[in-house]
């Protein structure tokens, strides 16, 4: 399944590329006032993302071994996840772009089974991170027909994460006994983004963004929420949580205000 992911979204940073690389070699300078957006927007976003969270799926393997000796069936190792946020770009001229932003990452594997009333065994395994983004982008000529507008950019920056935790392990609950064991490691940490796409501009305050990007960024020194100390893995090295990955980001831009770009 891992590999499958991470093909799929090689794929279509590859085709993005090739897209970017064409109309940057094709656009013309000429632009009309109507293709061109406002000096700051905000784009609303949705990214399904791959993330390579090796440590993480070692600890749901062990779990996974840990169940099976009470009968249950597997959770399914995370390899990729969606997420969500919002960013403000602001036009310092006409080629380049300030951004920034935030979003925000959650997966889940769980496994839910009531075997009788007033009882229940659950077995999970989540993981939940913020990423903040900084960063600046370079925006080529457009390439326009009529009142549609394409423009081609790439960029990057600094990312760092913040609230990152993952949260396993398994309980049963029954009326008259509780058993079970979460383990909560937290960290935070830093990395960068690059990203290449394209800016769809139409004679309207609202525009669309389909872009593919590239995220290097872990969670490190992680500790157990609930003590404080530091978590290892089973071979005994620091537990790291490692969102690194491909994701292919659309995003639906409303321009506020601030005279366009000269």
């Amino acid at each position: 399944m891992f590999v499958a992911v991470w093909r799929r979204a090689a794929r279509a940073a590859w085709a993005v590329s090739a897209v970017t690389l064409l109309l940057s070699l094709t656009a013309h300078s000429a632009f009309a006032d109507e293709q061109r957006v406002k000096r700051f927007g905000v784009p609303l976003y949705a990214m399904p993302t791959g993330m390579q969270l090796d440590d993480v799926n070692e600890q749901i393997k062990v779990l996974n071994i840990t169940s099976a000796l009470f009968g249950l069936a597997p959770i399914d190792e995370i390899h990729w996840g969606a997420q969500f946020g919002v960013e403000g770009r602001y036009f310092i001229n006409r080629h380049w772009v300030a951004v920034a932003g935030f979003g925000r990452i959650k997966k889940e594997s769980k496994l839910d089974l009531i075997p009788q009333v007033g009882s229940s065994i659950t077995v999970s395994a989540r993981v939940l991170t913020v990423p903040r983004n900084l960063g600046v982008d370079y925006y080529f000529n457009p390439y326009t027909r009529g009142d549609f507008s394409l423009r081609p950019f790439v960029g990057g920056g600094l990312m760092d994460l913040v609230e990152t935790q993952v949260k396993i392990g398994g309980q049963f609950v029954s009326p008259d006994t509780t058993f079970g064991n979460f383990q909560r490691p937290q960290g935070e940490g830093q990395g960068f983004y690059a990203e290449s796409g394209v800016h769809f501009m139409f004679p309207s305050r609202y525009s669309i963004l389909l872009n593919v990007m590239y995220r290097h960024a872990k969670a490190s020194r992680l500790r157990n929420v609930d003590n404080g100390e530091f978590v290892y893995n089973e071979d005994g090295t620091p537990m790291e949580i490692d969102v690194s990955g491909f994701g292919l980001r659309l995003a639906a831009q409303i321009s506020l205000f601030g005279k366009p770009p000269d």
